[in-house]
Parts: C-alpha cells; structure tokens; sequence
C-alpha cells in the first residue's frame, strides 16, 4: 500500500518506501523512494527534500532524489507504514519535482 515502507531482497541497510498509488496495484513494479539509515548517509540531508522519518525507532532519511521503479518481486517484507506522515512525503516530493 502507499507509504507501506519495506525491506529490499539483497540489501541490508536500505529501506523502500513505496510511494504509488493502491490504484496502480495490479501494476507488476512499484515506485519506491530508497530510505538509508542516517548515520550512513554519506551527506547532510536537506531538510525539506530528504526529510528524516523514523521506522522502527531508528531515524531514515527519504532520499527522493535517487526514486526508482522497481519490480514488486524486489520488495521484501513490509515492516511499517509511514501514512502518518503523509504531509512530509508529499511535500518533499512536490519540491523535487515542482521546486517550490
């Protein structure tokens, strides 16, 4: 479901959040944004643009500058929802895209 976030199959420390709408379900790929722990983010994250979210009481940053489609096959387990915080996903995503 939207904003379900997941583990990735073959990668450890990366998350997928995935971002596409439930009507798009029947879709074989899934739009994710990559969601990387934040003391292994190699930058200082922008604030607005890569908003940091927590999951699992641990603090991820939303890299929405590196989205990806990716194959419904290559989610993993879904550990979470981040609905609550739709507000900040959608405006990171509208200041990538829209930049304002």
């Amino acid at each position: 479901m939207r904003f379900d976030v997941h583990r990735l199959r073959g990668v450890d420390d990366v998350l997928a959040l995935n971002i596409q709408s439930e009507f798009h379900d029947h879709l074989p790929g899934r739009i994710i944004v990559p969601m990387v722990p934040v003391h292994s983010y190699s930058a200082m994250p922008m604030k607005r643009l890569q908003p940091v979210l927590p999951v699992g009481g641990h603090d991820y940053v939303l890299v929405t500058t590196e989205m990806a489609a990716i194959s419904v096959s290559d989610l993993g387990d879904t550990i979470g929802s981040l609905a609550d915080q739709h507000s900040v996903i959608v405006d990171a995503l509208d200041f990538l895209f829209q930049g304002f």
